[in-house]
């Protein structure tokens, strides 16, 4: 095979690489832009279930927090990258969890990849579970957290539960966010003046419990959905730059394709130069 054909060749294969990055990035992309569009709902979810927090708490004879268990026992629920293509985003995540992370402390990973990076650094999981590829798949995912960190709970295993995922901005990169779910602080939906107390079915105990749950749900959900964006847009910017890398050599495999296309005019050039020189030299009429 010719130099020329070699190029060439090569040239077809970078070229399908590039239409993979580029499909990869799109995707990234829009499936980034899918978690942004939701996260307003979830948040006015939220603020919905504070304001109807703060209203139970009127049916109370006095704020009470949820009572803490036996051991002092922390479990961290973690937000890492559930495929591949990101860069250093888990190391980035499972780095900040490191920094804060005690000897009885019990990790939750949402991400198979974190979940393995864990494993490697002597930091298994007490319970994982596959990260949500799309909005769509987080409610559930967070019902199957919640089950187990409630379990957990029951048996009196855990005494404090909190949250830690990344969270992407434009502009500003994406930083580790840290919050409290367990045990939720009721002083904080206190002191609404002028409310009312709600009409309720529910004995206001029972009431007081579920709105926790709810709330606790719905933050989880944010957390689950903000990590799911910073994975896109790592994975974006991963492909971004791969994108620029292998256009970067597809030109330069162009003009190699260039000069040995050149290199073999050249060449077919001087086969005929040389044959009719050889020609010219030989005797008249031989």
């Amino acid at each position: 095979m010719s130099r020329l054909a070699e190029v060439e060749a090569h040239i077809a294969s970078i070229s399908e690489l590039l239409d993979i990055v580029g499909a990869m990035r799109s995707l990234a992309g829009m499936r980034m832009q899918e978690a942004y569009s939701v996260l307003p709902d979830i948040r006015r979810y939220a603020e919905t279930m504070a304001a109807a927090l703060a209203g139970a708490l009127l049916l109370m004879p006095e704020p009470k927090s949820a009572s803490r268990a036996a051991p002092d026992r922390r479990g961290i629920v973690v937000c890492t990258a559930e495929h591949g293509f990101v860069g250093g985003f888990n190391e980035y995540v499972l780095d900040a969890v490191e920094g804060i992370f005690g000897p009885g402390d019990a990790l939750f990973i949402l991400g198979s990849r974190g979940a393995l990076l864990a494993q490697e650094r002597l930091r298994p999981a007490a319970w994982a579970n596959p990260m949500a590829t799309r909005p769509e798949g987080v409610p559930e995912m967070i019902t199957r957290l919640t089950g187990e960190l409630y379990e957990w709970i029951a048996r009196r295993e855990l005494s404090r539960v909190e949250t830690m995922f990344p969270r992407h901005r434009q502009g500003s990169g994406t930083t580790i966010e840290r919050r409290l779910l367990f045990p939720v602080d009721l002083k904080v939906f206190t002191g609404t003046s002028g409310q009312l107390p709600p009409l309720h079915n529910l004995p206001p105990p029972v009431l007081l419990e579920k709105l926790i749950a709810d709330y606790v749900f719905a933050l989880l959900t944010e957390a689950a959905v903000e990590g799911l964006a910073a994975e896109n847009a790592a994975r974006f910017a991963a492909m971004e730059a791969a994108h620029d890398n292998v256009s970067k050599k597809l030109e330069r495999l162009r003009q190699d394709a260039r000069q040995a296309r050149q290199d073999e005019i050249t060449t077919e050039l001087l086969d005929l130069v040389t044959g009719a020189e050889a020609l010219h030299d030989l005797p008249f009429g031989s």
